[in-house]
């Protein structure tokens, strides 16, 4: 009998079961056309339309952008260099092959650009792999720091076959303990240092951590898959610039492109040595179709609209901290102003944990995920915080004055113990009251 993932947790088992026996007899094409037509007109209706949504890991692309992301292309091998393919009759999409990765480096203050990948697991590992040998160290953020799953053992770093250890960490000032560095790496010997997480209220210090790097000869490398788009516009910080070897990210959430992985340095031979880990190291073809709107989204950013959007970002993630707090939440990093980006961090302990939290917002059409806190115990034994993103609300026309509302939402539902299905339609009427504005037309 056909089975997916036996080996999922119980509750995963059944969902898939229970999805499985919706499905299992309609496989037809016409009636898995019609399931999946279905599927996604829910799905559409539930987020574009019904829902506010806070998860730090969407976004959606302006008008422009999504115009050019064209699935017919991306139908279309191409394999190698322009003007060394294996394919012919590709010179047209060789500008977007050119296009994309000139413009890509030049936002993120590089200057080379591996744009190929799809995503930004796939870009770290493509680092993994070319600065790196199995058996080597990466020193990583830990977990409940924000430390990614490709940062970690079980993760793209653990299939590169590296050893991790959790870089020190002060929870207090929510930032690297720079006093314990030097002697840490001193003790480690890293081959690489990654900084940048799926949790980013504040800068790093970048030069300051590249210094302790240099005296162990380690490559400091800066995952900004979540704040792109603000490094993009120069609001949260510029890791190349401040010395940082190597940056990856992926090319939605706050970068509002299409989905993607990047790598960025203004190093020549790191770039070769990640361009041929890349391909034809990891590589074949690959999604040359979301090129033109990779260029676009980041062409956008480049403009007065673009660093207004990151600005509006970062502001309503201040103003929606501030009506968090002010609603009785625990918001973290309240002594330090709460955030300097588009991140909201929230200790849900009181309210049953991060992921008992997230499923009664989600109840209520509030949608966001959980994430380990700074200071909080393993994480194995469960996330204690919320993590929210203001990219998309922002995208869609939110200000402070609608957040203001969500928060209050919110606190009926997690402190108040409302039903969620009474703030539904508070949810609804909120969402449909707003006048969607493309930040990047």
């Amino acid at each position: 009998m056909t089975e997916i993932a036996p080996w999922a947790a119980p509750a995963a088992r059944r969902r898939l079961q229970e999805v499985a026996a919706a499905v299992t007899n309609r496989t037809g094409p016409t009636e898995v056309a019609e399931t999946v037509r279905a599927a996604l007109a829910a799905h559409r209706r539930q987020f574009d339309d019904e829902g506010i949504v806070l998860y730090a890991g969407t976004n959606v692309p302006s008008s422009a952008a999504l115009a050019a992301y064209d699935p017919a292309v991306s139908t279309r091998p191409s394999m190698g260099w322009p003007g060394e393919k294996y394919q012919t009759g590709l010179d047209h999409l060789d500008t977007l092959e050119v296009l994309a990765p000139l413009l890509v480096a030049e936002r993120m203050a590089g200057r080379f650009a591996e744009v190929r990948l799809p995503s930004a697991t796939m870009a770290n590992l493509a680092v993994y792999r070319a600065l790196a040998e199995p058996g080597d160290t990466v020193a990583v953020l830990p977990e409940a720091a924000g430390g990614h799953a490709s940062h970690h053992a079980y993760g793209a770093a653990g299939i590169r076959g590296l050893r991790v250890v959790d870089l020190p960490y002060d929870a207090g000032a929510l930032g690297i303990d720079h006093a314990a560095l030097p002697g840490f790496l001193r003790a480690h010997r890293p081959r690489l240092v990654v900084v940048g997480a799926s949790l980013m209220l504040f800068p790093h210090d970048v030069a300051r951590v590249r210094a302790a790097v240099d005296e162990v000869g380690a490559t400091l490398v800066y995952d900004a898959s979540h704040v792109a788009g603000l490094v993009a516009t120069g609001l949260f910080q510029r890791p190349l610039p401040e010395r940082a070897h190597v940056v990856t990210f992926s090319t939605y959430k706050s970068y509002g492109g299409p989905p993607g992985g990047c790598v960025v340095t203004r190093d020549e031979r790191l770039a070769e040595r990640i361009s041929l880990a890349a391909y034809p190291g990891m590589l074949a073809n690959y999604d040359v179709g979301r090129l033109g709107a990779l260029a676009i989204a980041t062409a956008e950013l480049g403009t007065p609209a673009g660093r207004r959007y990151a600005e509006r970002c970062a502001g309503n993630a201040r103003a929606f901290a501030e009506a968090l707090h002010d609603a009785g939440f625990a918001v973290t990093g309240a002594g330090r102003g709460f955030t300097r980006s588009h991140h909201v961090a929230v200790d849900a302990a009181g309210c049953g944990g991060g992921e008992a939290a997230a499923a009664r917002l989600a109840a209520a059409g509030i949608y966001l995920s959980a994430i380990g806190l700074p200071g909080q115990g393993p994480v194995a034994e469960g996330l204690r915080g919320l993590r929210i993103g203001t990219q998309e609300v922002t995208r869609r026309g939110f200000g402070a004055e609608h957040l203001r509302v969500v928060a209050a939402l919110m606190r009926h539902v997690l402190l108040d113990g409302t039903d969620p299905a009474e703030i539904r339609p508070e949810v609804v009427a909120l969402r449909r009251s707003v006048s969607e504005k493309d930040s990047t037309d």
